[in-house]
């Protein structure tokens, strides 16, 4: 029985990396969904979308700024301000002339300064909650 369990666990696992990967393979070959690199690559045929984009501002010049949601950094046309020890969302009309222009955008100002409180707060957490519990081979018990 606890092969039958076992084996179930496995089927299950593979059936959601393969739904996984096979939605990956989707969105890169299929030619009408919409990517940033697909923008770049051809701003006349993807042009026309908005989306949004969470990442950092790298530089900002006047009426234009570099953004960075990760692997590329894009040039924004648009005014905007610089986050406080954190990150910015925005949201942007990617043009089919070329150019992305912001329509609007959220500072989430000291998102950084959470996730080290965050970080924090789980060791307190887990010094607490193995004072009270110890591991054992069959599970945890009362200390």
């Amino acid at each position: 029985m606890k092969v039958l369990i076992k084996l179930w666990y496995l089927l299950l696992f593979l059936l959601l990396v393969s739904l996984l990967a096979y939605d990956d393979i989707r969105i890169l070959e299929d030619e009408n969904i919409f990517t940033l690199d697909k923008y770049l690559e051809n701003p006349g045929k993807y042009g026309g979308a908005k989306s949004q984009r969470m990442g950092k501002i790298l530089e900002i010049n006047g009426d234009y700024f570099f953004f960075s949601g990760g692997d590329k950094a894009i040039k924004v046309i648009g005014k905007i301000e610089r986050p406080v020890l954190g990150e910015t969302l925005i949201y942007v009309h990617y043009r089919k002339d070329g150019v992305i222009e912001l329509i609007d955008y959220h500072n989430y100002n000291f998102n950084y300064i959470l996730y080290i409180l965050s970080l924090f707060a789980i060791m307190i957490f887990l010094v607490v909650f193995f004072r009270e519990w110890k591991l054992t081979k069959r599970g945890f018990k009362d200390a």
